[in-house]
């Protein structure tokens, strides 16, 4: 956590290339997942990795726009080539494509705003850190009905509404803290944050039920992989974005 801060504080280079190692990471992570065998695993690691740095050095070299669309490219290309270069399927690779590389290019997006742009990250990302946190205690603490046995049989509603009331604490603090914020507005889009993360982490879930696996990886211990860390992540920080770019206004500005 004090590393990704400190990136995320920095900006510019720095942030940039904290990111292209994360989608580096996760492409790592995927490659071992669609592989269809050992010897199709460093095909699979090394077309999504390149895939997904090429996207970002696109992002980083000329608009966000541009970024979308040679993830767009990224994909087809994926679907073309995955079932060819030994993955179990295109479509498969090529999801692994989109959710590397879009919450990437949100964050690097969101991160240059001319307004709020460092605040609406640090807000983003602390909300879902929040809500894993506040999820996890709740869950363990109260129990009670599964959330989606089949797929994830530790999740329980009660860590659902844990996690949302986490949200919602970050939303208090963030309006105390930034002026420009207002709780009415915040605590609603806290709430449909939480579940939006808790959507992520379900659909990470899934995929690892798909490919019968335990973790995405092992590179932290006790935490699984990268993948593990930051399913929530993905589907948040697009999500948020998309909202920016609609409205033309961060949202701690609505």
């Amino acid at each position: 956590m004090p590393a990704a801060a400190a990136v995320i504080f920095m900006g510019g280079v720095t942030l940039a290339l904290a990111v292209m190692i994360v989608v580096f990471l996760m492409a790592w992570e995927w490659g071992a997942l669609v592989a269809t065998s050992p010897a199709t695993l460093t095909r699979a690691r090394v077309l999504l990795s390149a895939l997904g740095l090429a996207t970002l050095a696109t992002t980083v070299l000329f608009t966000a726009s541009h970024g979308v669309f040679a993830a767009i490219g990224a994909y087809v290309v994926t679907m073309a080539l995955g079932r060819v270069m030994g993955m179990r399927s295109g479509l498969w690779a090529a999801a692994a494509v989109l959710s590397i590389t879009i919450p990437a290019i949100a964050v690097l997006w969101m991160r240059e705003l001319p307004s709020l742009g460092l605040e609406t990250v640090v807000w983003a990302i602390a909300t879902v850190v929040a809500v894993d946190v506040g999820a996890y205690a709740a869950g363990r603490t109260i129990g009670g009905p599964r959330l989606w046995p089949r797929v994830s049989p530790s999740k329980t509603w009660a860590g659902l509404a844990g996690g949302a009331v986490a949200a919602v604490v970050v939303a208090g603090i963030t309006t105390a803290v930034i002026g420009d914020a207002r709780l009415l507005v915040l605590v609603p889009v806290a709430i449909v944050l939480a579940l939006t993360a808790q959507v992520g982490d379900l659909l990470e879930s899934s995929v690892k039920r798909r490919f019968e696996v335990k973790d995405s990886g092992v590179l932290i211990p006790g935490h699984g992989g990268v993948l593990d860390r930051v399913d929530g992540q993905l589907t948040v920080l697009p999500l948020v974005a998309a909202a920016v770019w609609i409205s033309g206004r961060s949202v701690l500005a609505w």
